[in-house]
């Protein structure tokens, strides 16, 4: 009985260890557009997006809420000023290992509202969407 317990707490000393010991964070729902059949949902660890370098994800649904295979990802960032000439994020999208889930690191230099233009070309067809996102 004791060798069992000495071997459960080897294990989960082991999966703890190789985890880091920490649990994903929960996503929150930033935005959602719909184009054709899918739905596209910017997500995020915080309730905004970040000023400067951060992350969001890109998840593509179907009518029943079921992930889908896109294929390759763009996104555009754009802030539009009066009198200036619009400003551009940095994004750099790299798809995860579930399918239809987007990874997307942005660098946007400055806070306030951006128009982020999501464009896909692969399995489920080609699309966009546009949508806002705020950056604190």
């Amino acid at each position: 009985m004791i060798r069992i317990a000495v071997i459960v707490v080897i294990l989960a000393s082991a999966i703890t260890a190789c985890s880091g010991g920490q649990a994903a964070k929960p996503l929150n729902q930033l935005q959602r557009a719909h184009s054709g059949s899918l739905d596209v949902v910017m997500l995020s660890e915080s309730d905004t997006l970040r000023q400067g370098k951060g992350s969001l994800v890109l998840e593509f649904r179907d009518s029943a809420g079921k992930l889908v295979d896109v294929g390759t990802v763009t996104v555009n960032a754009t802030m539009t000023m009066p009198g200036m000439a619009p400003m551009f994020g940095d994004n750099s999208v790299k798809q995860t290992d579930t399918k239809g889930r987007y990874e997307v690191a942005t660098d946007l230099g400055m806070a306030g509202t951006w128009r982020f233009t999501v464009a896909w070309n692969g399995p489920a067809g080609n699309g966009s969407v546009s949508m806002p996102g705020t950056a604190l």
